[in-house]
C-alpha cells in the first residue's frame, strides 16, 4: 500500500484534474484518471441499480467486468446499506461476486445522480489495499461529478 502522504498527492492531483476539465462529471474521464494513478488498481468503474441489479456504466480496467451483477455484492451492500464498504480481503465477504480473480480487495462507495442510486466500485490486486484516506477522496472526487 503507498504511503499516505503519497496517496493524498495523487489524490489531489487528480481532483484538480477533474476540476480543470470540461469531462468533470464524465464518468468515463473519472474512472479512467483514477484507474491510470493508481499501480494496483485493477478496476475503477461506476454502477447504477436498475430494480434489483446493478448495471455497469463506464469504467477502467484490463478485462471486461461482470455486467449486470446483482445486489447481494461488495457493490450492491454499499448502495442497499448507502454505506462505503471497505474490504480488506475480498474471500471474507459473504456473496462477493468474483469478476476477476486477481482481485484481493475491494473499496464501494454510493452516491446518487438525479435520483439514481451508483456506486464508485475499486478493486485492487493487493490485500487490505484501501484505508479511510481513499474513502475521504473518493468521496471528494464523487462531490465534483
Amino acid at each position: 500500500m503507498l504511503p499516505t502522504k503519497n496517496k493524498e498527492k495523487i489524490y489531489i492531483k487528480c481532483i484538480e484534474s477533474i476540476r480543470s476539465s470540461s469531462q468533470s462529471s464524465n464518468l468515463k474521464f473519472i474512472s479512467k484518471l483514477l484507474f491510470d494513478s493508481f499501480d494496483s488498481w485493477i478496476f475503477c468503474g461506476f454502477y447504477f441499480q436498475d430494480n434489483d441489479k446493478l448495471l455497469l456504466s463506464e469504467y477502467s480496467s484490463n478485462k471486461i467486468p461482470c455486467n449486470p451483477i446483482q445486489l447481494g455484492g461488495v457493490c450492491g451492500n454499499a448502495i442497499l446499506n448507502n454505506q462505503i464498504i471497505n474490504v480488506a480481503d475480498i474471500n471474507t465477504f459473504q456473496g462477493h461476486i468474483v469478476c476477476d480473480e486477481n482481485s484481493k480487495s475491494e473499496l464501494c462507495v454510493p452516491f446518487e445522480i438525479n435520483g439514481i442510486k451508483y456506486v464508485l466500485d475499486v478493486d485492487s490486486d493487493i490485500y487490505n489495499a484501501f484505508c479511510k484516506i481513499d474513502e475521504k477522496y473518493l468521496v471528494k472526487i464523487i462531490k465534483e461529478i
